[in-house]
């Protein structure tokens, strides 16, 4: 297990805006609930294990229970991951706590570990200074509390809030929440095909300062790296096996980083979400090398 003690280095950016600008030439990682091949996922200990690795984001689940705790859960009910049962929403926070994370990516067979489920504000804490946190809500309706969290432990520099849009609606219903404007915003969305340098531009009044998109076409990403750069936004994919991307996913990424991950980034990538975070931290770093 890596140092519970790591941090960051002290050249690390002081909020997101800097991190995300187009000015920073770095790649970013981003830690899919955590670095959980090395720690349960959306523990405590996978966000020490990516402050570790070197990671910038970790990528974490928040849902709240039936009393209203948020704490960091994937799926609605607490089967796979821990040793309890039921769904999240409907349970107390206490009966949450009891339950104990199972190793990695959970399922029925995997080990318990003395890990309990943490709470948002456990994991925010953890972040704070080490590594940013991209906060997934599970259930929109709960956004609020989870705005209200981030504002009460002040590291409003340190997330990143997401949603789901339409760029062709022309209506972000985001844009009349009260934390739009002082919380960084990612919207969410498919590059439609031929599209993409258009959708940027129907975006352009949210000010982001990065966009997550999934495509059918990476050429269809490249053809956007003009208004990208125009809008001083990043472009994060994700190359999760699950993520639908063509086949630009970690299982073909492990056999050929260079047609996945050299690809994407060759078509104007800045940011990758993955499940195999030393992998792409080792990769990286020859590319640097080279």
């Amino acid at each position: 297990m890596p140092s519970q003690t790591a941090a960051f280095p002290s050249s690390r950016p002081s909020d997101v805006y800097e991190l995300l600008s187009r000015a920073n030439p770095d790649i970013l990682t981003i830690a899919h609930r955590g670095v959980w091949s090395a720690a349960p996922e959306n523990s405590l200990n996978s966000i020490r294990a990516a402050a570790e690795l070197g990671v910038e984001f970790v990528e974490l689940d928040t849902q709240a229970t039936v009393d209203g705790h948020l704490v960091l859960m994937h799926d609605s009910t607490l089967d796979r991951t821990t040793s309890g049962k039921g769904v999240v929403g409907a349970s107390s926070f206490a009966a949450v706590r009891d339950a104990r994370l199972r190793v990695s990516a959970g399922g029925e067979t995997a080990a318990l570990t003395d890990e309990r489920v943490p709470t948002l504000e456990e994991a925010l804490e953890e972040a704070r200074g080490r590594v940013f946190v991209n906060i997934d809500t599970k259930f929109p309706h709960e956004l609020p509390l989870v705005i209200a969290t981030v504002r009460r432990l002040g590291v409003e520099d340190n997330v990143i809030i997401k949603s789901d849009i339409e760029p062709q609606s022309g209506s972000f219903a985001v844009r009349d929440a009260d934390w739009f404007g002082s919380i960084p915003y990612m919207p969410m969305f498919r590059v439609r095909p031929g599209k993409f340098a258009e959708d940027l531009r129907l975006i352009e009044p949210l000010h982001v300062p990065m966009v997550e998109v999934k495509f059918t076409d990476i050429a269809d990403l490249a053809a956007g790296r003009e208004e990208l750069e125009r809008q001083n936004i990043r472009l994060w994919i994700n190359t999760l096996d699950v993520s639908h991307n063509q086949d630009f996913n970690d299982s073909r990424a492990l056999k050929d980083p260079e047609a996945v991950w050299g690809a994407l980034v060759a078509a104007g990538v800045g940011a990758i979400q993955t499940d195999i975070n030393v992998e792409f931290k080792q990769w990286l770093a020859g590319r640097a090398g080279r």
